[in-house]
Order: C-alpha cells, then sequence, then structure tokens
C-alpha cells in the first residue's frame, strides 16, 4: 500500500451524498464516505480527506493520499491513517480488523501459565485505551491501543502489535504515570509513548478472549460470556468496513467474523468507569483467563 501524506486543504463541499457515514452515539459525524472517479474518497469532518485509489491490478494494492485541514495538525492526519484508513482497507483486502486496545496478559492458575493476548472492543470514548493501559502499568505489556489486527493461522488468531504509544486525554495519563505528566492540551489526547511505567509488547501474541465494553458507565462490575449468536453481533459494529454495497466482500467479511466469534470466547464487560475500579476490573479478567 503507498501512502502520501499531501498539504493542508480545505474541506469543500462535495457534489454528492456520501454512500455511508459513521456516526457516534451522540450523533457527531465522525466519517463520510464518497464514490470517487479515481475510487474512493473518505472525509473525517474538521480533520482529514484520503482518496483511496485501486492499483492497476489487485495485487497492486492500494495508492492512498491523505489531506489534512488547515486548521488540524499533521500528525492528526497520520493517526487517522494507522487508526482508520489502515484497517479499512485491510478488510477490504481479506484481513480481521476490529477497532479496539489490545494487552499481553500473564496469568498463571494451578496448571501452569496462561498467557495470551485479551482485546477490548467497545464505542470511541468507552475506556478501551485507559484499561489498556491500566494493564500495562500493571506489568501486562499492551500490544495496541486503536487497531486489533489479527492473522489467524488454522484458527489461533495471533493479534499483531502496532505502534507503541497511547492516546490519552491527560487525567487518565496523569494517573497511569503521575500528577506531573505534562500536556500541551488537556481537552485532547496526546500521544504518550511506552516505557517502564507503561511496557509495549512487540511481538504477535494468540488472541484468548474478546471483550465487549458496556455503555453503562455506571455500572457494577460483571462479566458474561456471550452465546455464539450475541458475540457476532457484538462483533460486527466493531469492525471496519470500506463499502457497505460490495456485497461479496461484505459475505467474505460477516464470514470471517463468524469464524472469529466462534473460535474465540467473547464477553460483555461492565464496571463503573472510575480510576479507583481499575485495579477489581483487572483481577476479574484475568480471573477470568484462569478459568479457561
Amino acid at each position: 500500500m503507498e501512502w502520501e501524506p499531501a498539504s493542508p486543504r480545505e474541506q469543500v463541499e462535495l457534489p454528492v451524498d456520501p454512500y455511508d457515514r459513521w456516526v457516534s452515539p451522540t450523533g457527531h459525524c465522525q466519517a463520510e464516505f464518497y464514490r470517487d472517479e479515481r475510487g474512493y474518497l473518505i472525509r473525517f469532518p474538521s480533520q482529514a480527506d484520503f482518496l483511496i485509489e485501486q492499483g492497476p491490478s489487485v495485487d497492486s494494492g492500494f495508492r492512498v493520499t491523505g489531506w489534512p485541514a488547515p486548521q488540524c495538525e499533521a500528525k492528526t492526519t497520520i493517526n487517522l491513517y494507522h487508526n482508520a484508513i489502515q484497517p479499512i482497507l485491510g478488510n477490504h483486502s481479506g484481513g480481521l480488523f476490529l477497532h479496539g486496545s489490545a494487552v499481553f496478559a500473564r496469568a498463571e492458575d494451578q496448571s501452569g501459565a496462561q498467557d495470551g493476548a485479551i482485546a477490548f472492543l467497545g464505542l470511541s470514548r468507552s475506556g478501551k485505551t485507559t484499561l489498556a493501559g491500566s494493564f500495562a502499568q500493571a506489568g501486562h505489556p499492551f500490544l495496541t491501543e486503536d487497531v486489533i489486527d489479527l492473522v489467524n493461522e488454522n484458527g489461533r488468531y495471533w493479534l499483531q502489535p502496532k505502534r507503541s504509544k497511547l492516546r490519552l486525554f491527560a487525567d487518565s495519563a496523569r494517573h497511569l504515570l503521575g500528577s506531573d505528566t505534562q500536556f500541551d492540551n488537556d481537552d485532547t489526547k496526546q500521544d504518550v509513548d511506552a516505557g517502564a511505567g507503561l511496557p509495549f509488547a512487540d511481538a504477535a501474541h494468540p488472541l484468548r478472549q474478546i471483550y465487549v465494553l458496556g455503555t453503562d458507565l455506571r455500572a457494577d462490575l460483571s462479566i458474561r460470556q456471550f452465546s455464539l449468536q450475541e458475540a457476532l453481533a457484538a462483533l460486527l459494529p466493531n469492525a471496519f468496513i470500506l463499502d457497505v454495497e460490495d456485497k461479496p466482500n461484505l459475505r467474505a467479511h460477516f464470514s470471517r467474523l463468524a469464524d472469529l466469534s466462534q473460535d474465540i470466547p467473547c464477553y460483555t464487560l461492565d464496571f463503573t468507569r472510575d480510576y479507583s475500579e481499575l485495579p477489581r476490573v483487572r483481577k476479574a479478567v484475568l480471573d477470568n483467563l484462569t478459568k479457561r
């Protein structure tokens, strides 16, 4: 895949309606999808536009050009490319990418080590990154903070490490790293590099469990395993899809998710979003890991 960041440009109104949108639960439009004579154009309002062009052959892959909006920092375009465009095209090309964070959990029971990757899926701002950071702080290195990249080898799903950064709001960063942690802007997420306080796992690990974070931010701590039907329904909203009208591609994508929901135990995880609760959440997840 070729990737070219371009100079900033205004997001002028486009002459056609988008064929798809990503809309947050609060009604905020996060992304718009357009067809372009050259391929696809994905717009992240007030942030960046990405043109996706298919190469001269299927095997040649895609060429991606990204234009940040004038008021948006160039690094935002880079983050969008890694956290949205790459997984969108990865799924379109037959891969398996989900929106979530993941850690390499170390646990042990009477039968021995129960190590493996644990993935956390959920809506934006549901606490996935903070939870991954909490595990890392407690000695369970994080693998990724926004994109779950899975490689299926004979029914075993290897979770690939991504960038060694966590994008955190200031209050979460200060909880994890100390009250003296410096932030340029307390109201926006910033990249926090891995280090001694937030270790990073730089090798792929087999996926052991998937947790989908509940939407009730004041719920009591609970873990419940999904039925197979529930698991597939829970995974679908956390996938990245380029073209909702490409039926053959959608069927293949649906089949990969269905296999994943059958092969890997999936749970719903509810808890009160309070930093003081994180040790209890970690313990509950690790205890659940050793029960498998």
